[in-house]
């Protein structure tokens, strides 16, 4: 029975700040500047989609959608007069199947009549909650293949940007025009073949490319490379149309870039993204007299919501236990035991004062349960962590509700990952719902309870052998604008 008191309420609605609140529903909300369903443009039911969809509308949860795939024939065959006369002589088929798990996924929504009538939002809030919902969904279904392809993803499938390992990477290691081409070069032999970029049902001949998606951080650093320069200066169409004009991204090698901007949003909820793990601090860091152990507790750009239990503010960040949809009643995604770093960056002076634009560095093992991260080692004055040392006019250990919290490696250079998909990179399964509304009333009327429902699965596309040929996936160092963090060169 749900608890009827959990229900947006006028009074708790107006606490809210009542004219931002209103002016925030009077306008709507722009779809644009939520991070919803980043792969849906991707989606097709042709298997030359970068995204392959099927529809099974008998599937409910803990069902399965069957795919097939099966492999070419590569016989000696006969020459000349030569007969066909034993069963060996003849080309077995070779085929194998895998199996798409769907399941439910929901959320939902409550308030009651007398919000409404006090906030004056009645037919705005009606209006709103099954746009905001269906975004919601859009968000939880991006994240999910996001996380399958930085969590499940073969160690074939994965680079390190100037072919280093995760903890020897520089600063200068970062996307660049080399690093796309190598990346496409080493998808060729898996057997992945480019994807066709047309949407299905448009009219317009085919067009293949293979798909390259940064974020904006990953991405500012191609826009400076000194190659990727010279092709827009001198390669690319004269005038208006000259991405350096019109902004974008020039093709490199004739791959896509695809640009994903994952927003600090001014919501409850984790910001960042798989590619680029990233959190604000919600309670405050100070260092006196502290153990080396302590908890690095998250929050979002909403920083006073670092009690809530059912958000997953580090859900990004290495170490946490993603609970993947296909593993509800099954066995949890587990996370390597290794050491793991992260750096908190001072936006502000903390209550020591005179530290903003200072930063701190950490290390921790699995102490990651999305909530907070349970800190093992820091660096100090004296005591060197990782490759970085003490530097009185650079580090602090003193910190302010709001500094940033980002991923880095050993060495505290930050970084991320970007994607190349070709083909069938994923697959993605829908059941007998597809993003349904549903509404019920309790109490008399006086409670609207919005729902929305899906049932999904979603899965990294294999060959007959096992193999994943169509994703690969670059760890590389990240440039943040917005931290003026040190250049690390050795």
């Amino acid at each position: 029975m749900p608890d009827f008191t959990a229900t947006n309420t006028g009074t708790s609605l107006s606490a809210m700040a009542p004219d931002s609140v209103r002016k925030l529903w009077h306008k709507g909300v722009l779809v644009g500047e939520q991070t919803e369903d980043f792969f849906a443009q991707l989606e097709g039911d042709r298997k030359d989609s970068p995204i392959r969809t099927i529809t099974d509308t008998s599937k409910g949860a803990g069902q399965t959608i069957t795919f097939t795939t099966g492999s070419g024939y590569y016989g000696r065959g006969k020459q000349g007069d030569a007969m066909f006369t034993t069963l060996t002589d003849y080309e077995k088929r070779q085929i194998s199947s895998f199996q798409l798990k769907v399941d439910w996924l929901r959320h939902a929504t409550s308030i009651n009549m007398r919000a409404e009538e006090v906030m004056g939002l009645r037919d705005e809030i009606s209006s709103q909650d099954n746009v905001e919902l269906g975004k919601w969904l859009g968000r939880k279904k991006s994240d999910q293949l996001f996380a399958t392809f930085q969590l499940l993803l073969p160690s074939n499938n994965i680079l390190y940007a100037s072919s280093k390992t995760r903890d020897t990477l520089l600063s200068a290691d970062t996307l660049d025009w080399n690093e796309i081409v190598r990346m496409g070069t080493t998808l060729q032999p898996l057997g992945g073949k480019p994807a066709n970029i047309v949407r299905s049902g448009a009219k317009s001949a085919p067009i293949f490319s293979n798909i390259v998606i940064g974020t904006v951080p990953a991405l500012s650093s191609l826009k400076i490379d000194s190659a990727y320069l010279t092709l827009r200066a001198q390669a690319e169409t004269r005038g208006a149309e000259n991405t350096i004009f019109k902004g974008g991204y020039a093709n490199v090698d004739g791959h896509v870039i695809k640009e994903y901007n994952p927003l600090d949003h001014d919501g409850v909820g984790a910001v960042g993204s798989f590619l680029n793990p990233r959190a604000f601090l919600a309670t405050p860091i100070v260092s006196g007299g502290a153990a080396a152990a302590f908890d690095v507790i998250g929050g979002g750009a909403d920083n006073l919501s670092n009690t809530r239990t059912d958000i997953d503010f580090f859900q990004y960040f290495d170490g946490f236990a993603y609970p993947f949809l296909e593993n509800v009643g099954g066995s949890a995604f587990t996370p390597a035991s290794i050491t793991r770093y992260l750096i908190i960056y001072n936006k502000t002076d903390s209550a020591a004062g005179g530290d903003a634009g200072k930063w701190g560095f950490y290390s921790y093992t699995t102490g990651n349960n999305g909530q907070k991260i349970n800190v093992t080692a820091r660096l100090v004055n004296g005591t060197p962590l990782g490759g970085v040392t003490w530097n009185t006019a650079l580090n602090t250990l003193n910190h302010p509700t709001g500094s940033i919290i980002i991923q880095a490696n050993s060495k505290g250079v930050p970084i991320g990952s970007s994607l190349m998909i070709g083909a069938s990179a994923a697959l993605r399964g829908y059941g007998m719902f597809r993003g349904e509304n549903m509404t019920q009333k309790q109490e008399g009327g006086f409670i609207t309870e919005r729902y929305i429902v899906s049932v999904f699965g979603q899965k990294l596309y294999t060959d007959r052998a096992g193999r994943v040929p169509s994703c690969i996936r670059l760890d590389h160092a990240v440039s943040y604008p917005d931290l003026n963090l040190p250049v690390v060169n050795s």
